[in-house]
């Protein structure tokens, strides 16, 4: 019985070739961008913004995303999905190096849509990807694999980042950050795509934009398990936004603390979320979704809470070992989650829509973080943040749903979850 329980767990962590080209992928191209999510707010500050102009940027790009993301999605459905994904990462590369040129803020804006617009088409295709290439029943353990490629570029990525930007500079940091989003590029190249072979057995062909955008609408608002869910993830959504582009300054202007200190901080989150996205997919997958969900939630808010009271290395390191561990956990089930809701043919445009609605509402968020952090006091906009995800935790607990099948039903015959909306991938 034993070997049987090694083995069934063992069975969780089998990937791939082509599962695993999308991880070192993934990580060759998000270590700068884990840089970029930490330090980018500190460039903007060198460059003469004050935290309501970061605020701005982030909304700006928001607006992009929102504008933009369903057609993204849409092309990651209709089209081939793998030329699409390694074509983005070198797109990336242009905006990089224009901001790497910017002579003051403001003209870091169109470098910084140029550098969201592989997101566009990234975001979809890697969802896609990540569902198909295995089974329903080890699809947070897919997810986890891919978090925790996330989590090694978290704990190198800002660790690294911080001496580069301290002693040679942010503009430095670009420039290789460009590098190694083409390299990406190059190996996502090699990736082959199950839905390939289907397509051509079947000669399925997707709709039209209008067509496959109506449908995704239709798959979402069918369905009122989907309608909430996406109302919980736009509350979590905003209880980050509101202070995702404010750590670094607290740190720096609250706390004293400098680059290459903070880098080491994000790294100990870093490593933390690997370990995070391992348990938070394999108990997604064990458990259910909605356990790990409402566990996260919660340690989300008791990360920022506790944030603003930390002032050493000794207690900024705790708190982001804790923030780091409770911000990675949900992310497995989350995307499992949304996957178990769609069909495998459209869940490109269904996942853009669904992010296009979510950053819609996310908009005013990193401005509104801004102004408290100016107009009120430095922790304001984390006490806020935590308010909202506490709010959210309410919410999951009381009304949301299990999306999953149930174990007694054959997966083959398995009528679709979230009231009609999603089939067998």
């Amino acid at each position: 019985m034993s070997g049987m329980g090694r083995g069934s767990c063992l069975s969780h962590f089998s990937f791939g070739r082509d599962m695993n080209l999308i991880v070192l992928s993934m990580v060759i191209a998000n270590i700068g961008t884990q840089v970029e999510q930490r330090f980018f707010p500190l460039y903007i500050r060198e460059l003469g913004g004050s935290p309501t102009d970061i605020g701005l940027v982030a909304s700006i790009g928001g607006l992009f995303m929102v504008l933009l993301a369903p057609i993204g999605g849409w092309a990651t459905d209709r089209y081939r999905r793998i030329t699409l994904y390694a074509l983005a990462p070198c797109i990336g590369a242009i905006g990089v190096l224009m901001m790497a040129l910017a002579p003051s803020w403001a003209w870091l804006i169109p470098g910084c849509l140029i550098g969201m617009f592989p997101g566009l088409l990234v975001g979809p295709a890697l969802f896609g990807l990540v569902s198909d290439i295995g089974p329903e029943e080890t699809r947070g353990s897919r997810f986890a694999y891919q978090a925790a490629g996330f989590g090694v570029c978290a704990a190198l990525g800002p660790l690294v980042g911080g001496v580069v930007y301290k002693y040679f500079g942010y503009r430095a940091f670009l420039v290789g950050q460009a590098v190694m989003l083409c390299l990406a590029g190059f190996i996502r190249s090699r990736i082959r795509d199950p839905r390939d072979d289907a397509r051509r057995e079947t000669g399925y062909s997707a709709p039209a934009f209008f067509a496959g955008l109506k449908g995704a609408l239709r798959q979402m608002l069918s369905s009122r398990q989907f309608t909430l869910f996406l109302i919980v993830a736009i509350l979590i959504g905003i209880g980050m936004a509101a202070t995702m582009n404010l750590f670094s300054v607290f740190m720096r202007e609250v706390a004293g603390v400098d680059e290459a200190r903070m880098g080491v901080v994000y790294s100990i989150a870093g490593v933390a979320g690997i370990a995070a996205s391992i348990a938070g997919g394999v108990a997604a997958d064990r458990m259910g979704r909605k356990p790990v969900v409402s566990l996260a939630i919660f340690g989300m808010a008791a990360g920022l809470l506790w944030f603003t009271g930390a002032r050493t290395m000794a207690s900024l390191g705790a708190v982001w070992l804790f923030q780091g561990f409770a911000g990675s956990l949900a992310g497995p089930a989350v995307e499992a989650y949304l996957a178990d809701m769609t069909d495998k043919d459209s869940r490109g445009t269904v996942r853009s829509v669904f992010n296009s609605l979510q950053n819609l509402v996310l908009m005013p968020a990193p401005l509104l973080g801004g102004f408290l952090y100016d107009r009120v006091a430095p922790a304001a906009p984390f006490w806020f943040g935590a308010t909202v995800l506490i709010l959210t935790l309410l919410i999951v607990v009381l009304w949301l749903k299990e999306p999953r099948r149930a174990k007694t039903v054959p997966v083959a015959s398995a009528a679709p979850v979230g009231g009609g909306v999603g089939g067998a991938p």
